[in-house]
């Protein structure tokens, strides 16, 4: 059985990947994702499910737990609190780090204020605090993606074939690196707060500083493609290979930054991302349909799966794209207990917004709800930008 690495860096949009010069030699196609941010749609995309997308976790097999029935050593390296073991992430792995657990040795631990991690817990402080001081994303507790490329590339050379290595790249998310290379505090906050009615001291960004923020993603883009092509080039196999993002990121458009959950938005630059998918066996059945141009991300995990000879859990909602992927994509926007979703094929695109939103899958009936997590863990979350508006 061929080993298998998957890497999902953040937030790259599709109309961006030319900034990825390895990548873009590699054929990128057009994904659309199973939901609007990093947790929904990662789960969505490692368990082929709707339902995963629907609550923001891991509820069904996963691309690791299917690959380690089948004898792989399964390492998932992704340093991000969205993809904490609290929500299923962890799921078949063998090793799996996300190198954000507060307390121990681990010198990757969160170094946000205290102070503030406690009063945020009382929620007329923690509006009013979002108001004054608008929320900006901070990578510097995490591991670079250079740490992450050479953990990966030890750790998948000193396992057992065969071998499923998945790795989450963080650079590309906002601030779009770390010290001097990322974007100023001041110009990230003021950007994040854009579009925020009501917000004291928002003001609108200019058009240069728009430019400053577009041009410091496109570097990010471009270091984050060559960790990738490093990862590939020295690790010692020739595997099966496939490339994608969780989601993408707005600069200004509809006067809107970045990808804030809690606005549910499914515009394409947030929903649109590449995918490459290189040794995947795609020969179409004479009967199957034509493989799509556009496709959903759903469709990977069981396309990945049925190409290295396994079988395709029944409970996934993808469709291998040998198959003629899925007729239509559907991407689930949820935000405690509500959701945006929208429903497109080649030709149309509905969207209902900020609905009260359920699915039923066979017997099952799951609805959108807010997590339940650790205030630690919540603050991690923080820490990257992700909390409500006010």
């Amino acid at each position: 059985m061929d080993d298998i690495v998957l890497v999902t860096a953040d937030s790259v949009r599709y109309d961006h990947v030319d900034e990825m010069e390895f990548i873009s030699s590699l054929g990128p196609r057009t994904g659309i994702t199973a939901a609007h941010y990093t947790r929904p749609s990662l789960a969505g995309l490692l368990s082929s499910s709707l339902v995963s997308a629907l609550q923001s976790k891991i509820t069904g097999p996963s691309i690791a737990s299917v690959a380690a029935e089948h004898g792989y050593t399964c390492i998932g390296l992704a340093p991000t609190p969205q993809t904490d073991p609290a929500f299923g992430f962890d799921s078949g792995f063998d090793e799996y780090e996300t190198f954000s657990e507060g307390g121990g040795e681990n010198p990757f631990k969160n170094r946000r204020s205290r102070i503030r991690e406690s009063l945020g817990r009382i929620n007329s402080v923690r509006r009013l605090y979002r108001r004054l001081v608008p929320m900006e994303a901070v990578l510097s507790s995490l591991p670079t993606d250079e740490e992450i490329i050479d953990m990966a590339i030890e750790r998948f050379n000193d396992a057992p074939a065969p071998r499923f290595l998945w790795v989450h790249l963080m650079e590309s998310h906002r601030p779009y690196g770390t010290g001097s290379e990322a974007l100023p505090k001041e110009l990230d906050r003021k950007a994040g707060a854009a579009g925020n009615t009501g917000l004291l001291g928002s003001k609108s960004v200019s058009e240069s500083e728009i430019e400053q923020i577009k041009g410091t993603y496109r570097d990010a883009l471009s270091r984050v493609d060559g960790q990738i092509e490093r990862l590939l080039a020295e690790i010692n196999a020739d595997p099966t290979f496939v490339f994608t993002s969780d989601h993408g990121d707005e600069f200004g458009e509809d006067g809107y930054f970045y990808h804030q959950g809690f606005r549910r938005r499914v515009v394409d630059r947030l929903i649109e991302v590449p995918v490459v998918m290189d040794g995947v066996d795609l020969e179409t059945e004479p009967e199957a349909k034509p493989e799509p141009n556009r496709f959903s991300v759903l469709d990977i995990a069981p396309t990945l799966i049925e190409s290295a000879g396994m079988e395709v859990p029944d409970q996934w909602h993808g469709t291998p794209l040998a198959d003629g992927g899925s007729e239509t994509m559907i991407t689930v926007a949820p935000w405690h207990e509500k959701a945006t979703i929208a429903v497109q094929d080649e030709t149309k695109k509905l969207v209902a917004r900020d609905a009260n939103v359920s699915l039923e899958s066979g017997e099952n009936r799951t609805e959108t709800s807010r997590a339940e997590v650790s205030d630690e863990l919540e603050q991690r979350l923080r820490d990257l930008g992700y909390t409500d508006a006010g």
